[in-house]
């Protein structure tokens, strides 16, 4: 066998353990969704710690569907372009009705593919490659769903107001997405067993829906505005249970704009003025107290109150809270309430030593009223 076949069949062996090893890598680039696809950098040299993968981002382009409007030019064919001719709506279908090219499909493309398909439909029947834009005049109303540790989960539509230009032109220069948050708060805002450390939201996409994970804990703490994400219509929200939340993060989390404005507990018994109380979200149980009033004085057992708690598999809770009216936020002495709590304040026993008496002398009260008529 001659030097020269020996290099050949090297070369070939060569050729075919890299197309062995390509093909896998090949095939995982074409499967991977968007959100995940990341540069993971040059290797790192020996005893370099390796760089932190970039952490993966949803698909930011906006995609088109039933609703929007958009509008073509396409240059010197003034038939088929400007503010007269050129303005279109995507169709329930997901198409665009256009003439002489005819129905269009553009639901789920971007518009960059979007002016793509419109070239690719126009070619064939003009004598020249049309030279073409797409701009998006309209958007449609963004629709997303909020799931989990929300007051209100469900569907929610929001409409986008388009910002105009100072020239009084009214055409549209941006347009503000809404954030996590003003979705949150369209939900009614976060339950008290919220996690806001983990909130996941998943953005539908062509090659599989993508998720990242966003901590509003991060917003209020370190005033990460990335947190904050803009959302794009089909997006879902899931607001997951916490295991336990502490005491000072409650308290931190019931001042943010994402939480309730307030809530109401009931407050009976010796207190100045029982009945039902509005409390700021995440209120505490000496705040309940204070806001009724505070003890009554002659008859009230303030060293301690029974807590009742309606849970939402409808059963009940009830436990005794030794009161300290100069404790911070805590688990034992002043716990954080919850919607819809009974706060219950018992009589001391002088109180109800005294309330007992009344009882018996109350039949025997007639009688010396009358006594009392005749000089008795």
């Amino acid at each position: 066998m001659t030097r020269f076949s020996l290099i050949l069949r090297g070369v070939s062996t060569l050729g075919a353990i890299a197309s062995l090893t390509a093909a896998p890598g090949v095939a995982w680039a074409e499967t991977l969704p968007l959100s995940t696809e990341v540069d993971q950098g040059p290797l790192p040299r020996p005893g370099q710690l390796a760089a932190p993968m970039a952490e993966p981002r949803l698909p930011e382009a906006y995609v088109l569907g039933p609703g929007d409007r958009i509008r073509i030019d396409i240059f010197n064919i003034p038939e088929f372009s400007g503010p007269e001719n050129g303005v279109h709506e995507v169709l329930v279908d997901g198409t665009l009705a256009l003439p002489l090219a005819g129905a269009v499909a553009v639901q789920g493309l971007t518009l960059a593919e979007a002016q793509t398909a419109l070239v690719t439909s126009y070619a064939p029947l003009l004598t020249r490659p049309p030279q073409l834009t797409v701009t998006l005049l309209a958007a449609r109303p963004v629709r997303v769903v909020v799931a989990g540790e929300v007051n209100r989960p469900g569907t929610y539509t929001i409409e986008l107001e388009a910002e105009t230009s100072g020239s009084g032109s009214g055409n549209p220069t941006a347009r503000q997405w809404p954030t996590l948050t003003q979705v949150i708060q369209e939900a009614g805002g976060i339950t008290q067993q919220a996690n806001i450390k983990a909130i996941q939201v998943r953005r539908p996409h062509r090659q599989g829906d993508a998720m990242v994970t966003a901590s509003l804990w991060d917003l209020i703490r370190t005033g990460d505005i990335n947190q904050d994400m803009r959302l794009r219509d089909g997006d879902t929200i899931v607001v997951p249970k916490a295991v336990a939340v502490l005491p000072e993060e409650s308290v931190a989390i019931s001042s943010a704009n994402f939480s309730p404005a307030a809530m109401p507990v009931q407050v009976v018994g010796e207190v100045a003025s029982p009945g039902g109380v509005t409390l700021p979200a995440n209120a505490t149980l000496n705040q309940a107290i204070l806001a009724a009033g505070g003890f009554e004085s002659s008859r009230a057992q303030s060293s301690t109150v029974q807590l009742v708690r309606l849970n939402p598999d409808g059963s009940v809770d009830q436990r005794t809270v030794d009161v300290d009216l100069a404790a911070a936020a805590n688990d034992t002495t002043n716990p954080i309430l919850r919607p819809n709590d009974v706060v219950i304040v018992d009589r001391n026993v002088a109180a109800a030593a005294g309330d007992t008496l009344g009882l018996f002398l109350r039949p025997l009260t007639p009688l010396a009223a009358i006594l009392r008529l005749f000089g008795f």
